[in-house]
Order: C-alpha cells, then structure tokens, then sequence
C-alpha cells in the first residue's frame, strides 16, 4: 500500500477495500500511533480491514521497553479501530533477522499460501 503521502484519505478508501489486510509499519523507538495511522486505522475500522500493527527496528530497544510499547500501542490502534486491529504486535528488525521470520509467515498465511494459525489447529 502506497504511504500516506501518496494518496489522499479519499482515495485510500477505494483502494483498501480490496485489500486482505493492511500490515502498519511503526517504528520502535518512536513509541507511539501518529496521527496519520490513527486517521488510518479509523478508515480501515470504516471499511473493515483487518490491521496488522508491526513494529520495526526492534533491536533498538531493550525487551522490557519493547514490550510496554506494544502493550500501549495495540491498546491506542484497538481503541481507534475495535473490530479490525489484529490482537498480536510482530515484533522485527532487519538487522538482526529477529521476527522476519513471523512477518513472512504472516504475509503467507493472509495469501492464503500455507494455513492460518486457526486451521493448524484443527489438524
């Protein structure tokens, strides 16, 4: 999906309903939703598509830092949008590999490529 910059709000409208799921890229460090995602998020609970929040550059935090984050920042993406943000952050960083390999699974699995988790279940 084009950044926020590319498109107007009235155009992203269009174009996310055809969408599986939309994967939000937030950087750790920063620690918070700007207003952009929130604005965002708000649109997507509109035309309820799911949200996957992922946060980036991880490696740059310590665990327990992180883990705050996260807490606080699917509790602010939930309260904007309910009924479509994902209950799990992914956590990764491109330069220790550290959750790649979660994010590529993900991606696979909304693609429809390998089984969700509910199906693994199931088996």
């Amino acid at each position: 999906m084009p950044g926020y910059g590319y498109r107007s709000r009235d155009e992203w409208g269009g174009f996310i309903m055809d969408l599986r799921r939309v994967f939000l890229l937030v950087e750790a460090k920063v620690g918070e939703l700007k207003a952009t995602d929130l604005s965002f998020l708000e649109l997507a609970e509109q035309y309820n598509v799911p949200v996957q929040i992922v946060l980036t550059k991880t490696d740059k935090l310590k665990r327990a830092d992180l883990d705050t984050i996260s807490r606080t920042i699917i509790q602010t993406a939930t309260e904007a949008a309910p009924s479509v943000v994902q209950p799990t952050v992914i956590c990764c960083s491109s330069r220790t590999k550290v959750g790649i390999d979660d994010l590529q699974l993900e991606l696979l699995r909304v693609c429809d490529v390998v089984p969700s988790a509910e199906s693994d279940d199931t088996k």
